[in-house]
């Protein structure tokens, strides 16, 4: 693929993430799982006492967790507390986690990025903590084919609409 279709591969992705809230986007974020870890991506969601364990989905083979937050125009010090919250409650519910991954479509500030990379990490030293915002999330998505891609954003791109015009004038 060209440099500049990427680009506006990209772009496209951007735009649908950056519209989405809530279930809408943890949705989204199930069905970019379900493609980077076939087999192994179990979605959760909150029931009963316990919530959902802080716990948005996981890998139980790869010990991969993950926390997904639409986090567009919230306080820093919000922000921060989620994500400290959700990362310690994950680790005191699960065994054996290698990855947190925090996946938000937004770009975080730099204060936030600061607070996890000065105070969460060396805290859970054993433990890989990431954040994946907006252009992360966009970037990691398109580079899957188009298919998958369609699947995980729920819109139909250019190619796969080129696609079926041909099936439909046949």
């Amino acid at each position: 693929m060209a440099a500049a279709d990427l680009n506006s591969l990209c772009k496209l992705v951007e735009g649908q993430l950056l519209r989405m809230e809530g279930n809408t986007f943890q949705d989204c974020m199930d069905r970019l799982g379900l493609e980077q870890y076939p087999g192994d991506y179990q979605p959760v969601r909150a029931a009963g006492p316990k919530d959902d364990t802080k716990n948005d989905g996981y890998c139980p083979r790869a010990r991969v967790f993950f926390a997904v937050h639409a986090t567009r125009g919230e306080r820093i010090d919000k922000t921060k507390a989620k994500i400290r919250s959700d990362l310690e409650g994950c680790l005191q519910e699960h065994r054996d986690v290698k990855v947190w991954r925090f996946l938000t479509n937004e770009t975080l500030p730099g204060e936030v990025d600061l607070f996890i990379d000065n105070e969460l990490r060396p805290l859970y030293r054993g433990v890989t903590v990431e954040v994946w915002g907006l252009k992360r999330l966009a970037d990691e998505i398109s580079k899957l084919k188009r298919e998958q891609i369609d699947r995980i954003i729920d819109i139909i791109t250019m190619a796969s609409q080129s696609l079926m015009s041909r099936f439909s004038n046949t």
